[in-house]
């Protein structure tokens, strides 16, 4: 079994900033369209707050981004907000990955 799954998605990244993060990007999977960057990683535990932040200090005024950090081993969900400026973090334990999402919303 992995001990991680990574899923994130980057929007209003254009070409410069890629090149800024490219580098330093710990995924294994990335797929840049021009637009939007997603990134994917499945296996052992990766750091992927560096990364995050260079996103957060260089995301355009109408930028964005979400990551799901999947925590295998101690079942937890880590979802990432990422805004200019901004990063938002919220743990939640998988079992209650559907309550936190009808209680977020409503329902």
């Amino acid at each position: 079994m992995e001990d991680v799954r990574v899923y994130g998605d980057f929007h209003r990244v254009n070409q410069e900033m890629f090149d800024k993060i490219k580098d330093i990007c710990p995924f294994e999977q990335v797929a840049y369209d021009g637009d939007v960057l997603r990134v994917d990683h499945e296996g052992k535990y990766i750091l992927i707050d560096d990364f995050i932040e260079a996103v957060r200090d260089l995301l355009p005024e109408n930028g964005y981004g979400h990551v799901e950090f999947i925590d295998q081993l101690d079942w937890t969900v880590t979802r990432y907000t990422i805004k200019p400026g901004k990063i938002e973090e919220k743990l939640i334990h998988v079992d209650n990955v559907l309550d936190a999402h009808q209680h977020e919303h409503g329902l």
